[in-house]
């Protein structure tokens, strides 16, 4: 296992700014989680509640406090509320829309992580290569297939965010 921490700090040596650490894991909408931004909703204060998937979508990175995912689910806090998904509710929403999807395949984590837009994955990368000697091609698939196939777990708070990488969950190359 390899863990990673992202601090404020390392956002703005790459000349980003991000306002709110763990609401950054949710900077795209994903269709694998759009079935469950009515339950997300509850994290919202009351008084931005009901206007829809799309607000929801848009505007949950700014009120998200803490964030938690390993293989067995993911927990999010906001201001004293909490919402979980556990995988089996997400393999239930796989289920009906990709039948064919290879459920045993799936990794939460991975898949969390794949939400946060690229200046997360940027650092990753880079902290990666600098802290770790482990360079990673270049190219969107390539960046995509390694996040979900590796990372094992994120804890993120208004501090950093530590995302542990599980390296043995790559294929190994015949020569190697």
């Amino acid at each position: 296992m390899v863990s990673i921490e992202i601090t404020d700090q390392d956002i703005r040596d790459l000349s980003a700014e991000v306002r709110n650490l763990p609401g950054a894991l949710f900077g795209r909408s994903g269709p694998l989680f759009r079935p469950f931004l009515d339950k997300m909703e509850e994290l919202l204060p009351p008084e931005k509640r009901g206007r829809g998937p799309n607000y929801v979508s848009s505007t949950l990175k700014v009120h998200v406090d803490t964030v938690q995912v390993d293989e067995k689910g993911l927990k999010v806090d906001s201001e004293g509320r909490s919402v979980e998904i556990t995988k089996a509710e997400l393999e239930n929403v796989l289920g009906e829309k990709y039948p064919a999807f290879e459920h045993q395949n799936l990794n939460l984590p991975g898949l969390l992580f794949l939400q946060c837009g690229p200046v997360l994955q940027t650092c990753i990368i880079l902290k990666l290569g600098r802290d770790h000697g482990i360079k990673i091609p270049g190219g969107v698939r390539t960046h995509r297939y390694f996040f979900h196939t590796t990372v094992a777990s994120i804890q993120a708070d208004q501090d950093r965010i530590v995302i542990e990488l599980d390296l043995d969950r790559l294929p190994t190359p015949p020569d190697a």
